[in-house]
């Protein structure tokens, strides 16, 4: 009985934690509760790159130190890295419209709340009414809605940052500017003259491989989103004499898939007129006059009576059968057949011929 309990209370528990994980990263029709801080300047972009690698690049376009460090549950050990959400706050000083921010560094100590975002100043002012951003700022953590979105850098083609510390036989760097979902579930890279070769994640947006002997350029890059599953590939992005640190931007970039927003339709109330019993209704009975139909009087009919002539038919006179008389045969006499004793004669061998010298 004890064991049965331990494994349902094992069971619901996995339930329990699956379902979490689903409605924190995956729900994206249906805003849910997260709490929010900001950190860094009041106007800043929180941190220089932050955890994921980004670099100096959260304060240019197209990100515009709109960006955010995300909880455990959010970061998630770097597959987070580049996710976009929008954030809504229903506070007085609040706009109360939404404002899409990216996860670019991650908040380790974020986890009063299951849901956490650590804004930058910029971002978080971004919620406030005009003029009312430093009051809002002041209050420190916010509980907001929030929900998943795809993200959009416009005018913005997918680069290529190589790591500092990359060499000919170590290869590593970080996607950036990438719409869509934003995270990959696998990157792959192919040098000049082989095949596709599969990298791995650094608990970042850094993708690293280590393949042990020089690999040669130029390289095309293979990227699966993580959500969509949708294949991109950048064909020689990376140059034969690339260098380390240097961003080679592709030609490529995901598409954003657009999404309909239908307006709710109000419908006005129906008022039905009340209705009143009628009394009832009694048909008159209808009176039809008897219908009087003459009878029909048919004549007979007479039949001549039809006289058919007698057939005679012949009598059929049989020859009578004689008995036949019996056929006696002659008997036959038959020689007896003598055959003669077969004497068997021994074989005859004749000498073999000599030869004569």
């Amino acid at each position: 009985m004890a064991l049965f309990t331990c494994k349902y209370f094992c069971f619901i528990v996995a339930l329990f934690a699956i379902s979490l994980k689903l409605c924190y990263c995956h729900n994206k029709t249906h805003w849910n509760d997260a709490g929010i801080t900001w950190y860094g300047e009041r106007e800043g972009f929180g941190s220089s790159g932050g955890a994921c690698g980004y670099g100096d690049a959260v304060a240019k376009p197209p990100y515009d130190c709109m960006i955010s460090a995300g909880g455990p549950s959010i970061y998630q050990d770097g597959k987070g890295c580049g996710t976009c959400y929008e954030v809504v706050c229903h506070h007085p000083f609040c706009t109360q419209r939404p404002v899409k921010v990216m996860i670019s560094d991650e908040c380790p100590g974020c986890t009063k709340s299951a849901v956490h975002f650590d804004l930058s100043g910029r971002a978080f002012g971004a919620l406030a009414k005009p003029g009312q951003g430093d009051q809002l700022r002041n209050l420190g953590e916010l509980k907001v809605k929030y929900k998943r979105v795809f993200c959009e850098h416009p005018n913005s083609k997918i680069a290529i940052h190589i790591d500092p510390g990359a060499n000919p036989y170590y290869m590593s760097f970080a996607v950036k500017f990438v719409n869509g979902d934003g995270n990959f579930e696998c990157v792959e890279v192919k040098p000049a003259g082989e095949t596709y070769i599969k990298m791995e994640a650094m608990r970042s947006a850094v993708w690293k491989l280590n393949a042990g002997r020089a690999l040669k350029g130029p390289f095309d890059v293979r990227l699966t989103s993580a959500v969509t599953k949708t294949v991109l590939v950048a064909k020689c992005v990376i140059p034969e004499k690339w260098s380390p640190g240097a961003i080679y931007h592709s030609h490529v970039n995901f598409a954003v898939p657009k999404f309909v927003h239908k307006k709710p339709v109000h419908h006005k109330p129906i008022h039905r007129k009340p209705i009143h019993h009628h009394k009832p209704i009694h048909p008159k009975p209808i009176h039809r006059k008897p219908i009087h139909r003459k009878p029909i009087h048919r004549n007979p009919i007479h039949r001549k009576p039809i006289h058919r002539k007698p057939i005679h038919r012949k009598p059929i006179l049989r020859k009578p059968i004689h008995h036949r008389k019996p056929i006696h045969r002659k008997p036959i006499h038959r020689k007896p057949i003598h055959h003669k004793p077969c004497h068997h004669k021994p074989p005859h061998h004749k000498p073999p011929h000599k030869t004569h010298k």
